[in-house]
């Protein structure tokens, strides 16, 4: 099963085109699911709990923590043997998107990989949606760090699998990165809450998190890499 994992903020709307993309476009819609965390103190919580029972989602009410720590919290829960980076200004372009991923994660037996598909932006130079297995989860024991305020969880991801030499991309499945910096989407109070507003630029913060955590993902490397020499 992919686990989908998706924080949504006072967006019902665009959510919803999200999940709409991923079912309509999968082969088998049994095999997905997506897991959502909604703050609840999202101005338009009401719109949220009426998507309860939307086709195959879970839905966390709880309360406003880092989007770090929200796709732990996803983590969690979830019951997939993969783990999909999701957002809601993402929408899934390609057919059988799931049926063409299963071929491409079979060639690593060890279940240890970084894998992403073409987001319209940032193509190979960049993992912008992280994709790793069930084991990589356990093995390192989380999916997102939860040390960022908001910014960087897919480069570390990312980092972590340059260190091991398991990066997969997959140009072909298109996950479409709808993101106002592309001229795809209005600049909404969602994207200005992280950037612009009361608490500053977060990119900025975590770039400095980023650079001073540098030994902490060479241990997490390094752990990965001792699984892969077990296999």
């Amino acid at each position: 099963m992919f686990s989908i994992l998706t924080p949504s903020r006072n967006r019902p709307h665009r959510l919803k085109t999200f999940i709409d993309s991923v079912y309509d476009n999968a082969d088998n819609i049994n095999n997905v699911e997506i897991l959502i965390y909604v703050d609840n103190d999202d101005p338009v919580l009401d719109q949220y709990k009426d998507m309860q029972g939307y086709r195959n989602i879970k839905i966390i009410f709880d309360k406003p923590v880092s989007i770090s720590n929200s796709w732990n919290t996803m983590a969690k829960i979830s019951q997939g043997n993969v783990l999909i980076m999701g957002n809601d200004d993402l929408e899934y372009r390609t057919k059988h998107w799931d049926t063409l991923l299963s071929k491409e994660l079979q060639q690593y037996t060890d279940q240890i990989y970084v894998a992403w598909m073409e987001d319209g932006i940032n193509a190979d130079k960049h993992c912008a949606f992280p994709i790793i297995s069930r084991k990589w989860y356990k093995t390192l024991g989380y999916f997102a760090p939860g040390i960022f305020n908001f910014g960087y969880n897919d480069t570390w991801i990312y980092d972590i699998g340059k260190k091991i030499n398991r990066c997969h991309y997959m140009p072909h499945i298109k996950a479409e990165h709808m993101h106002f910096s592309a001229n795809k989407s209005v600049y909404d109070d969602t994207y200005a809450r992280n950037r612009t507003q009361n608490r500053g630029n977060l990119y900025h913060k975590d770039k400095t998190i980023f650079e001073q955590t540098e030994s902490q993902r060479q241990q997490d490397a390094d752990k990965l890499k001792r699984v892969i020499i077990d296999i």
